[in-house]
């Protein structure tokens, strides 16, 4: 595993909260498509213990190249700063492609929790953050998504805390409605696969149902799957109803990159 910084010292000095986000590699194999994971952790931390490590390791044992993107949080983390993460980890993993050796135009998000806000916040204003990075021009269009048990809407069934982190405490309904995903989909939305537990005390599933529904009246490729049984933060779900979600994921995603 290497560790990149994604911000120069110049970058730094002007926003220093850049200091602190990073891209871990696991290379996977030789033209091989690649992940871009987003843990969760409210906005608030990097759950990387659990669902950022975990599955990279996993993505790296299929051959694919993944990467864990340690973006803003806290303090740090009000929009559109995260989002601008993701965008400069595409940026720098597109403009070594050749270099680490992937399909630089498959490279699926992949997002637990609030990550999994950020991952489906971003797939639908891609375009806001596409400019060119060390003189050349790169899509930032995700190939698909992964959603683990997310964050989807800034409304009333949203995660309190994660909302609070990204947009702040005194919000409109203006801004809460211009950051729910489920406004946002349209037709040009990337493939999804995405899982919740129904029992989730801390994201209400009904995300994934708001989500699910926009997919679908959008005409978006999607895979669902509830169950009953978990709660929430379980990352590979061992053990647990959703036990072998990952191998479900993949396959998906074997579909979409064919």
């Amino acid at each position: 595993m290497q560790t990149f910084s994604l911000y120069t010292e110049r970058e730094i000095k002007v926003e220093p909260a850049r200091k602190h986000v990073k891209l871990d590699y696991y290379p996977g194999e030789k033209n091989a498509p690649a992940v871009l994971i987003l843990p969760g952790g409210a906005y608030s931390m990097i759950s990387d213990f659990n669902e950022g490590k975990p599955f990279a390791e996993r993505f790296q044992a299929l051959g694919y190249h993944a990467f864990v993107l340690h973006y803003r949080v806290g303090f740090a983390a009000r929009y559109p700063a995260p989002l601008q993460d993701v965008a400069r980890a595409l940026q720098f993993v597109k403009s070594r492609a050749e270099q680490f050796g992937l399909l630089k135009e498959k490279i699926a998000l992949v997002g637990s929790s609030a990550g999994g806000h950020l991952a489906a916040f971003f797939a639908a204003v891609y375009s806001r953050f596409e400019k060119s990075y060390n003189g050349a021009e790169y899509s930032l269009k995700p190939s698909a998504l992964v959603l683990c048990y997310p964050v989807i809407t800034m409304g009333e069934l949203t995660h309190k805390v994660s909302r609070k982190r990204l947009l702040g405490i005194l919000t409109g309904k203006a801004d809460r409605e211009a950051a729910s995903v489920e406004r946002l989909v349209t037709a040009d939305y990337p493939p999804v696969f995405v899982w919740h537990n129904k029992d989730d005390g801390s994201v209400d599933y009904h995300n994934t149902e708001l989500l699910c529904d926009a997919l679908e009246k959008n005409g978006v490729r999607f895979e669902k799957h509830l169950y009953e049984t978990g709660g929430h933060g379980i990352g590979l779900a061992e053990g647990k109803d959703a036990e072998g979600w990952f191998e479900k994921a993949a396959a998906f995603l074997q579909g979409v990159f064919a």
